[in-house]
């Protein structure tokens, strides 16, 4: 698979400007709808870490949310460009949307290693709650040597008992923190589907899409409710 076919927009550009190995952060997740936190989160990464760029990976269906009904990835997926369009350090894929069966980070992350190999250095963006469990996630033992956790703490989390964790399961676990933001995917379909406002809290653009494609609307939201994505 070649690198077009896994990032999109200035992939190329990326890789010549930097002249060394890519420091490449990848947020994953169902990013439905895409909002601010989501992009704070990757923000954030790409300056304390003094990343090159943050790889967007909108996923198909994630295998700890198997019953969970999502978005069409269409939908997913133009949200998410739409929300990425005006930060050129912001890429996006598709090789988790185009790619059948169970979603697993592992068979990503190999890929990207196969294609790129010492080209570019991984670093895995996530919440700090999410990473208690990397012990568990499919083939954990060659995932933590391909990759650096960059591990977000909103606050109230117990970083050295965290650390030791990560130790004990082989990961390389970073923690770093960020400004505390409560917005969720989960409470901006329930607001829309009330008719209540999410105003400032996901891009007009992606709110735009949102109205004009009528998602998570009141008499859509019954199959959405139950949903407890990020």
């Amino acid at each position: 698979m070649s690198l077009r076919n896994i990032i999109f927009n200035n992939s190329e550009q990326l890789f010549n400007e930097a002249g060394r190995p890519v420091r490449l952060g990848l947020l994953g997740g169902t990013f439905d709808p895409v909002h601010y936190g989501h992009l704070l989160l990757a923000e954030q990464a790409y300056y304390q870490f003094a990343l090159d760029g943050v790889l967007f990976i909108p996923t198909g269906q994630p295998v700890r949310k198997m019953a969970t009904l999502l978005s069409s990835a269409e939908d997913r997926y133009n949200m998410l460009s739409l929300a990425l369009e005006s930060n050129r350090h912001f890429f996006i894929s598709r090789i988790e949307l185009d790619r059948p069966g169970l979603t697993y980070t592992v068979d990503t992350v190999r890929v990207m290693k196969e294609s790129w190999g010492d080209e570019v250095e991984l670093y895995f963006i996530t919440g700090i709650d999410a990473t208690y469990d990397l012990g568990t996630w499919k083939d954990a033992e060659s995932l933590a040597t391909m990759i650096t956790v960059l591990s977000a703490n909103r606050g109230g989390v117990d970083e050295k008992s965290l650390r030791k964790t990560h130790i004990d399961s082989g990961f390389k676990v970073v923690p770093f923190t960020i400004p505390a933001m409560g917005i969720s995917s989960h409470h901006i379909r329930a607001s829309l589907a009330s008719g209540s406002s999410i105003r400032y809290q996901l891009p007009d653009a992606v709110l735009d899409y949102i109205t004009s494609n009528r998602l998570y609307a009141s008499d859509a939201f019954e199959d959405h409710a139950c949903r407890g994505d990020r």
